[in-house]
């Protein structure tokens, strides 16, 4: 399936292609909203697979002796990979769970931020899978812009609906669900931070 040499940067790739293709249904699923349940759903699949690339990843780590870098270093980036598409499925489990009737400004940008975010580490996966160590920068640094964005993101968020919004019921399940959405650019940023220090100890 994989070219031996390659196959754990393979591997990170295609971990980050089904991270960002799940990113863009999500965000399509936000534009096009029907139900929370649709939602979950759409995303559900995707999580799956996640799962089982990160448990491939595990045992192909587990059967091998030398690893193009260090193995610490592979796990903890496969590992922050799944959490960022764990984060997104919970994310629109809340959704169906708050039965959400109507998306928002805020929601949108949220799920944009979280495409931006994935497709700058794809692009940095696939940098690494070319061992261009010194290219991966770029793609951390706009990673971190990104997230300081999502900061902001969550502060206007948050401002409008105390400003907007009497019924604490709906003040809740709107705080819970812009806060797990800025959560998982964080979690880009951490695996991120992965990356920078992949490449000060590889470049």
């Amino acid at each position: 399936m994989f070219k031996k040499k390659n196959r754990f940067f393979d591997m990170l790739v295609r971990i980050t292609e089904n991270l960002l293709n799940a990113a863009l249904v999500f965000q399509d699923g936000l534009k096009n909203y029907r139900n929370g349940d649709q939602l979950f759903l759409s995303i559900k699949p995707y999580e799956t697979a996640g799962d089982e690339y990160t448990h491939q990843m595990i045992r192909e780590l587990n059967a091998t002796y030398m690893t193009p870098i260090d193995r610490e270093d592979i796990l903890a980036l496969a590992t922050k990979l799944d959490q960022i598409l764990d984060g997104l499925e919970a994310a629109a489990n809340r959704f169906d769970m708050f039965d959400i009737r109507t998306i928002d400004t805020f929601m949108l940008d949220f799920a944009a931020n979280i495409v931006h975010c994935s497709g700058q580490l794809e692009q940095a996966m696939k940098a690494l899978q070319k061992r261009n160590m010194l290219e991966i920068r770029q793609y951390t640094v706009r990673i971190n812009q990104l997230e300081n964005e999502g900061d902001k993101l969550m502060r206007d968020s948050i401002k409008s609906l105390f400003a907007r919004t009497t019924d604490p019921v709906e003040i809740i399940k709107l705080k819970e669900v812009y806060e797990m959405l800025e959560e998982v650019s964080d979690s880009c940023e951490e695996a991120a931070q992965v990356l920078e220090s992949i490449v000060m100890t590889n470049a």
